[in-house]
């Protein structure tokens, strides 16, 4: 990663005046953010121009083959930095194939990784790896490449977007059979694979509590091994702790969807910055 050790993704669920208020206090820390590809989403382009014009900030776009015709990519690529992720796809033939395309053109190409087979094969095709995971002893097993960012849930706590914190945290957590396997959490996986995790989240985009829900409490039952294992939270001292464990191993840490929600938590970025060695 070319820029700084530390940067925001934010994604298009919030209202213009929502968006520039949290582009302008990531200005004051960061150089860069991540604009997520995300159904239920605004098209990450909007997103992109919008911060574009109301910051300093340079923008980047995640965008996956299985969303949009690969030839669109290649265009956005030669203008934005962009991190390729292969979506709901299964087909890596077909996600290689789209990546040496914008690979010719692309001003930056990064590859969204959770599992050792993609990150092992796409590496030499890309300018890093944005790694799925954000536990040092997670990016070491995904293997080591010269480019790595550890991209993953990311919050200041206390906060009300706890529950958005643990569900993104339990979908992260089950993105890859062989990881599951080789860390042993199958059990866990095998409870979690039951829950609904759209409607958590459409329950949560229209404001509403899902504390008193089954599904939310069967990801609750595992909130110690979620929190402290696939986010970057807790007080500021515990989040500076985590990101510079990070850096041990990894070259820049992506701070994930829910910390760009809270205000509380994207006041504290510059703080958070400062810590960091």
């Amino acid at each position: 990663m070319r820029t700084g050790k530390i940067s925001v993704n934010i994604n298009g669920d919030f209202p213009d005046y929502e968006l520039i208020k949290r582009a302008l206090i990531a200005e004051k820390a960061v150089k860069r953010v991540w604009i997520g590809e995300l159904e239920f989403f605004r098209d990450p382009l909007e997103v992109a121009k919008l911060v574009e014009d109301c910051s300093s900030l340079e923008v980047c776009v995640l965008l996956s083959p299985s969303r949009r015709r690969c030839e669109e990519i290649v265009r956005i690529a030669r203008k934005y930095p962009v991190g390729l992720i292969p979506g709901k796809s299964r087909n890596l033939s077909g996600f290689i194939t789209c990546l040496e395309k914008v690979r010719k053109t692309g001003k930056e190409v990064y590859v969204g990784c959770s599992g050792k087979k993609i990150a092992e094969v796409t590496c030499r095709l890309s300018d890093g790896i944005l790694a799925n995971y954000v536990h040092p002893e997670y990016i070491k097993w995904l293997g080591d490449f010269n480019s790595v960012a550890a991209f993953g849930p990311a919050l200041v706590l206390p906060s009300r977007f706890y529950e958005d914190l643990l569900i993104a945290a339990a979908m992260v957590m089950g993105s890859n059979a062989s990881f599951i396997d080789h860390f042993n959490l199958s059990e866990v996986q095998e409870e979690l694979s039951h829950v609904n995790f759209e409607e958590l989240i459409k329950t949560r985009g229209r404001g509403e509590s899902v504390r008193n829900l089954d599904d939310f409490r069967r990801v609750e039952k595992h909130k110690n091994l979620l929190l402290e294992r696939f986010t970057v939270s807790g007080s500021v001292e515990d989040s500076v702790r985590k990101i510079q464990n990070l850096l041990d191993v990894c070259n820049h840490v992506v701070l994930g969807d829910p910390f760009f929600r809270d205000l509380k938590a994207m006041e504290k970025l510059s703080e958070i910055v400062a810590a960091i060695r």
